[in-house]
């Protein structure tokens, strides 16, 4: 049994005994105006949303040009890594190149998640990126992309030249990325998409030193 707050009074009434409706209890009275205020806040937080929301940010926004961009830069990245985990020989540079397949696997998935929230497809990222930050370029030359002939080369090598390359790839690769990042965490609207560029320029600072140390100790400089 639940407890109750109070115990029944004693059966008093007999013949002859007038029965007097009980009395309203103290929550009785209180609940219905209860009930009644959460509803009027649960409508005025409703009506709040609706006329704060907003619309999504243009096309043509830091916001969406940052989460298109960064996209194709991310896919680019992973094709890369996969590429040295299947020509490569070093398992300390394999070490880089899964974490950067999980890791920008996982934020591509964020990107993608957010645009189509915001009624935008992966498909809408080209020809041309950078206009966002007021240096339009063509897409394929976004700081840090590796060129046709590069990727090329990538997926030709074997062994420790796969090692050397990724490396030497991967390093401005993630200065680009961080280039764009930088300014996304400056000059974005979206609060989730500044901590999301915010995530990215912090990893990719740290994992460029950590590229550089495992070229200098695998003699690759």
């Amino acid at each position: 049994m639940l407890p109750t707050t109070e115990e029944a009074p004693p059966d008093t009434t007999g013949p002859g005994t007038e029965v007097l409706a009980p009395e309203p209890s103290r929550w009785a009275r209180v609940v219905p105006a209860v009930i009644a205020v959460v509803a009027l806040c649960a409508l005025a937080g409703v009506l709040g949303f609706v006329v704060g929301s907003g619309r999504p940010p243009g096309r043509d926004s830091v916001d969406v040009g940052f989460l298109l961009d960064m996209s194709v830069h991310h896919e680019q990245a992973t094709a890369m890594a996969n590429l040295e985990l299947i020509n490569g020989q070093s398992e300390d540079v394999k070490v880089f190149a899964r974490e950067i397949l999980r890791d920008q696997s996982y934020e591509i998935g964020l990107m993608q998640f957010q645009l189509g929230d915001w009624g935008y497809t992966r498909e809408e990222a080209g020809p041309d990126a950078m206009a966002w930050m007021g240096m339009p370029v063509p897409l394929a030359d976004m700081p840090g992309l590796a060129t046709e002939a590069q990727l090329d080369l990538l997926r030709a090598a074997r062994g420790r030249d796969a090692d050397r390359l990724f490396l030497e790839l991967m390093i401005p690769h993630h200065e680009g990325g961080i280039h764009m990042a930088s300014y996304a965490v400056e000059h974005a609207s979206d609060a989730d998409v500044r901590q999301l560029a915010g995530r990215i320029q912090h990893n990719q600072r740290l994992e460029i030193q950590e590229l550089r140390y495992t070229q200098g100790r695998l003699g690759f400089v």
